[in-house]
């Protein structure tokens, strides 16, 4: 634990992480600043000068240029074949061997050249430019001129031939001169756009240069401080590794918040105690975990004084259950940031224990009482009827005593010698009900020889006191019922003899009802008797009728004399009534009289033989407790669980399918149709509550009831299982009559009970054994005694000697997997003790820090044999009575 001296350092020793010097990081941010700046204005120039190079390549790449050169040829091509077609056409003797459609031809294209020339805007400004636009459009105007010759007949063209050959030579000088204007003309302006493309291409470069030495020392600045940075990163790793392996490897849960209260780190511990896991948590507030004993959120951080000492908390978890805690505070500063460090140690086994204590203290002092109780009512009541006896010898003794005298006396010493009698019947009952339970001697009795009797026996001893005692009983007969006579006169006997005791000179009545109801089996009749037995004596007061059918109680008033009885009475009558199924209650009130009832259902056996009345009796009780057959599915991990369940829900005549894990269970679930399935919370592969949710969302049991199984009924929120798609919720170790009960829809309110002190709840043993046939009894016994002899076995097996010895994963897993299977089976056989100690081993290796399996072997290996015995024990003495 820490204290506020405990400060978690996150660097070497006690220093604070550093941070960089302030005249570094401002001379890099000048720098990187600068160097930006740069960038920023030499890369729009790059791209600007760029896209002007672009723009000029393209002009280059579709030059008009190339055409002009390419006419400008052309044109004097053009001339030179049409003067040599003139002159080869002029050579000839006549018009028909002249070829004058070649002289046409030519002086088209000619023609057409010159037109393209003077028409072109290009060339129109080149010819324009160097004086020559004139002597171009006089050189058209005269091939123009020659076009209607041209189109006569070729005897006209003939003799045309001579004249027109003479004017195209005398053009030839005009011709090269405007070819050669044309073609300087291109020269210079080609020669510009080079030049321009060159300035471009220079401002280009330049401008990359600048970018490019921009950000090599952008680079190379920002290369320098990744180095420096990932030093410092290293160095913050391996400091916060260190403060991480303080976190997993602490055993106590671990919570570092922020100085806002948000949770920024949660160990592995922590999440155990919480039942969250820790990416669920990061960032809320952990105040919002927190409760203090008295209900309210904490304040955190702690204030200086709390912060020096240990506070206790409680920690509220997923499912809603409050764990005590012990919560410490220490303090961590990490540039210039503040987080505060909690440490929680569940403080759960330590208060039990306390608890434990207190309660046995509280059991031995009730104890004491009880027996001093016990002992002054009973040297009270037992003293006055053997005084009575004694005296009654000594005057008998005498000798001078009449025949009517020693008659009255042996009648007044049989009197005292009766209660003598009932106060040791009392104390014999009571101890045989609190020893071995209460067994039942059913067997057909005539239900109205029994109270004809009862109310013979009764009348003199009402008469005494001036009472008048009488039977209401119907005009019919009840007839032969099967059932525990002697009990059932035992009871009225007690509240008929309470009712003459509270009584004087008034009325007692015994009033018998029946209410006919038909069993559940064909053929079969039940009475719904009950008993009342009235009186007008001194009544009882409200706050007296809950408490009287307590044991050592007894009612006086202040104005009536003492009435002897050990106060045993009432509370042997109600655990006899329980057991025969009824029920016991007292309507009264004070000074004006009581009325005692107790109902119960006999069965009528008019004409059968006593295993016919047997077999009523007990068609009788499956009735009322069970229900009709149901498919039921029960999920379970543990064995030892399922072969209990397995047993109590067939001999209810269901049919009990079993899975060993919530995949299974969803997987069988969706493809089978079950009325009910049972399913465990804590299972491998998959947990209860996320089977359920999966079940909900479709296949055959989407509408099925869903019941959850839990030995965690303290930390248990009807919210989470609710939400989960949960119906009912049972806890373990299971009772027969929740189950019948869960089954029949009614509501089973949980209420867990105290901790025991000691290590084995043998009444639960003795119950869950009597409720089992015998042979599924001992295989729930050697399933439970393998279990923890395979556990013990193991942990010998990994730590054999005194010397430490690590566990790894693989180990870990086959411990924790065995103790979990043990566990569940210590809670189904009442080894509170075992499944207390287990239960903390499992959580011990979940966690990620060391464990000394050497003292849990030890431990474990004690509480086991014990456990053991206590089992062996009351196997035989079950199998003796």
């Amino acid at each position: 634990m820490a204290d506020d001296s405990n400060t978690i350092a996150t660097d070497r020793g006690s220093q604070q992480v550093k941070s960089p010097p302030p005249q570094r990081s401002l001379r890099n941010v000048l720098l990187i600043g600068a160097l930006g700046l740069v960038i920023m204005f030499s890369v729009p120039q790059s791209i600007q000068i760029w896209a002007a190079v672009s723009m000029k390549l393209q002009e280059l790449r579709v030059s008009e240029k190339d055409n002009v050169i390419w006419n400008l040829t052309q044109l004097e091509v053009e001339y030179l074949k049409l003067e040599r077609a003139l002159v080869t056409a002029n050579a000839a003797d006549n018009a028909e061997s002249a070829n004058l459609s070649e002289v046409r031809r030519r002086y088209d294209i000619y023609y057409s050249r010159l037109n393209t020339l003077d028409d072109g805007a290009f060339y129109r400004r080149a010819f324009q430019l160097y004086g020559t636009a004139q002597e171009l459009r006089d050189l058209r105007s005269e091939i123009e001129a020659l076009e209607p010759v041209i189109d006569q007949s070729d005897a006209v063209l003939f003799r045309a031939l001579p004249e027109i050959l003479a004017q195209q030579q005398a053009n030839g000088r005009v011709v090269r001169r405007i070819i050669n204007k044309g073609n300087q003309y291109t020269g210079e302006i080609g020669q510009e756009t080079r030049d321009e493309l060159s300035r471009l291409l220079l401002r280009l470069s330049t401008a990359l240069i600048v970018s490019f030495v921009a950000l090599a020392l952008t680079v190379l600045l920002l290369f320098r401080n990744s180095r420096w940075y990932r030093a410092r990163a290293i160095e913050h790793k391996n400091a916060s590794a260190r403060f991480a392996a303080v976190i997993a490897t602490s055993p106590d849960a671990l919570i570092v918040t922020d100085a806002a209260g948000a949770i920024v780190e949660f160990n592995h511990a922590a999440e155990t105690l919480m039942g969250v896991a820790r990416s669920k948590v990061l960032g809320d507030c952990l105040v919002d975990y927190l409760r203090r004993p008295g209900g309210g959120k904490p304040r955190l951080p702690l204030t200086a004084r709390e912060g020096r000492s240990v506070v206790q908390l409680d920690v509220v978890g997923q499912t809603g259950g409050a764990t005590p805690v012990d919560l410490s505070q220490g303090m961590a500063k990490v540039e210039n940031q503040r987080f505060y460090v909690y440490f929680l140690r569940d403080i759960s086994d330590r208060l039990a224990a306390d608890q434990a204590l207190l309660a046995s203290r509280d059991r031995a002092l009730a104890g004491e009482q009880a027996k001093s109780r016990f002992l002054a009512v009973m040297s009270h009541e037992m003293r006055t009827p053997l005084n009575g006896i004694m005296g009654l010898i000594e005057v008998m003794r005498s000798g001078d005593l009449s025949d009517s005298d020693r008659k009255r006396y042996l009648g007044l010493m049989r009197t005292s010698s009766q209660i003598l009698l009932g106060h040791v019947n009392d104390v014999l009952d009571i101890a045989k009900l609190e020893a071995k339970g209460l067994r039942l001697n059913l067997h057909r009795f005539n239900l109205d020889e029994m109270l004809t009797d009862l109310m013979d026996a009764m009348a003199v001893t009402a008469q005494a006191p001036g009472n008048t005692l009488s039977l209401d009983a119907p005009d019919a007969p009840f007839g032969a019922c099967y059932g525990d006579a002697h009990r059932l006169r035992q009871v009225l006997t007690n509240l008929v003899s309470n009712a003459i005791k509270f009584t004087e000179n008034g009325e007692i009545t015994l009033s018998v009802t029946c209410h006919n109801a038909q069993c559940e089996h064909p053929d079969r009749s039940v009475m719904a008797l009950e008993f009342q037995i009235s009186d007008t004596g001194i009544g009882i007061a409200e706050e007296d009728q809950d408490r009287i059918f307590g044991d050592f109680v007894r009612l006086e008033a202040a104005e009536q004399d003492h009435v002897e009885g050990t106060g045993l009475g009432l509370g042997i009558a109600k655990r006899i009534v329980q057991a025969m199924g009824g029920r016991i209650g007292v309507d009264s009130i004070e000074g004006e009289g009581s009325v005692f009832w107790v109902r119960l259902d006999l069965p009528v056996v008019d004409g059968m033989d006593d295993n016919a009345a047997a077999d009523v009796d007990a068609a009788m009780r499956d009735a009322r407790a069970a229900v009709s057959p149901l498919n039921i599915l029960v999920v379970e991990d543990n064995a030892t669980n399922r072969l209990v369940v397995r047993d109590l829900l067939e001999r209810d005549g269901h049919c009990v399918s079993e899975e060993v894990n919530g995949k299974r269970g969803v997987e069988r679930a969706r493809g089978e149709h079950f009325d009910v399935i049972f399913m465990d919370i804590n299972m491998p592969v998959m947990g209860g509550l996320e089977a359920s949710r999966q079940i909900r969302e479709t296949g055959a049991c989407q509408h099925s009831r869903i019941v959850a199984l839990t030995a965690h009924v303290m930390d248990r929120d009807d919210n989470v299982y609710q939400s989960a798609g949960m119906d009912a919720v049972l806890s373990k170790p299971l009772q027969w009559d929740d189950l019948r009960r869960v089954l029949k829809g009614e509501t089973v309110h949980m209420v867990p009970a105290p901790l025991k002190s000691g290590m084995f709840d043998q009444q639960h043993l003795e119950k869950v054994l009597a409720s089992l046939a015998t042979d599924k009894a001992d295989r729930l016994l050697a399933g439970v005694r393998a279990e923890g002899d395979a556990l013990i076995d193991l942990m010998v097996q990994l730590a054999p000697g005194t010397q430490p010895v690590p566990l790894d994963q693989d180990m870990r897993r086959m411990l924790t997997t065995q103790a979990h299977a043990l566990a569940g089976s210590a809670s189904m056989v009442g080894a509170t003790q075992l499944r207390r100690r287990l239960n903390r081993f499992e959580s011990v290796l979940d966690g990620q820090g060391t464990v000394d399996l050497r003292d849990w072997r030890d431990e474990l290996r004690v509480i086991w044999t014990e456990a053991k015995l206590v089992m062996e024990e009351t196997e035989n003495r079950l199998a003796l009575t």
